[in-house]
């Protein structure tokens, strides 16, 4: 199984809506980036982000959200550069990832909402014990020749 994390961040999330349009021809059915995408809105670090705070992002611009990082990390000025992403993901720990889960959770699921995610979906079943969500998935999006 191939899942894709996706950004939303650029209105009208034409980058995006074409991932999910060519998502859905390659296996020959509407549903299948449905099945298969990740969105998070306006970027990843909105998730990130909610392993600290139930502040929703409002932009991608690193510039933007530096304030918020460095309020939670410490990690000052922001520019996504590899020793920062390194020294904000020392803060990505077990003891607020269940905290991450509710306000994933609580994010609207509307992928062109500014601060929404369907991640809370995939959480749920990476968490289950149940392992015949994939092969669900694999059937939804089984390319058609």
């Amino acid at each position: 199984m191939i899942l894709v994390f996706c950004d939303t961040e650029k209105k009208p999330y034409e980058q995006y809506e074409d991932i999910k349009r060519k998502i859905n021809e390659f296996h020959g059915t509407l549903g299948a980036a449905d099945e298969a995408a990740i969105f998070a809105n306006p970027c990843t670090m909105q998730i990130i982000a909610k392993h600290w705070t139930d502040e929703n992002l409002k932009s991608p611009a690193k510039a933007v959200n530096a304030p918020l990082v460095r309020k939670y990390t410490g990690v000052e000025n922001y520019k996504g550069r590899a020793d920062q992403i390194k020294e904000v993901m020392k803060y990505v720990i077990v003891e607020n990832y269940a905290d991450m889960c509710q306000r994933v959770e609580a994010l609207d699921s509307n992928d062109s909402v500014a601060g929404s995610s369907n991640f809370d979906k995939f959480i749920k079943l990476f968490e289950s014990d149940d392992s015949g969500w994939i092969d669900e998935i694999n059937t939804n999006v089984e390319f058609y020749v």
